[in-house]
């Protein structure tokens, strides 16, 4: 009688492993080897979820995005600007980890254009949904621009260690009440 395999829980062991990696030794540790090794299991057991080192990255980026999602939604129905966006700051493990993952697949897309377009079409459709929150702003997709590119300025600041995560959070809040009440720098 052949072995019953759980596939969910084998994949969820090299889910877990690949995000681990990522989150602790950085892009250059994704390879089958190296996640086979950290799971526990063959190599040939891990291509048969991720066939390639895109499909791991593009795995962490869904899972991180289902996470955010999460912390966005624990403030409720209806989120306002300040607690989506600093949602995606980087102030706990988890959240830093992601940050550090989130920085990797920015660099891994860079030079992989089909990565970078579907990167870019997201990135955009969230920027279009934070225009829509402020579009009372003369210029609201420039904002939204601004506010988004200080974001990720700010978890690489404080990813590496260069600004603590309330410094970070006091930056942010402050760009943001100026974008709401339409002054500028």
């Amino acid at each position: 009688m052949p072995k019953r395999v759980d596939h969910s829980s084998r994949r969820a062991t090299i889910s877990d492993a690949v995000m681990r990696l990522l989150a602790r030794d950085g892009l250059e540790s994704i390879s089958l080897r190296h996640v086979a090794t950290e799971a526990g299991v063959s190599a040939g057991q891990v291509q048969h979820y991720f066939p390639s080192k895109e499909a791991m990255m593009e795995f962490a980026t869904t899972t991180i995005a289902e996470r955010i999602t999460e912390r966005i939604a624990a403030a409720g129905p209806d989120p306002d600007l300040r607690h989506i966006l600093t949602a995606l700051l980087p102030t706990d493990a988890e959240s830093a980890a992601d940050a550090r993952i989130l920085i990797g697949y920015l660099a891994f897309a860079s030079v992989r254009p089909r990565v970078a377009e579907t990167l870019a079409a997201n990135g955009l459709g969230f920027r279009d949904h934070l225009a829509a929150m402020i579009a009372h702003h003369p210029d609201p997709d420039s904002a939204a621009d601004m506010l988004l590119a200080l974001l990720d300025g700010l978890a690489l600041h404080v990813t590496i260690g260069q600004l603590s995560p309330d410094k970070a959070r006091a930056l942010l809040t402050s760009a943001i009440d100026d974008v709401q009440g339409h002054r500028t720098r």
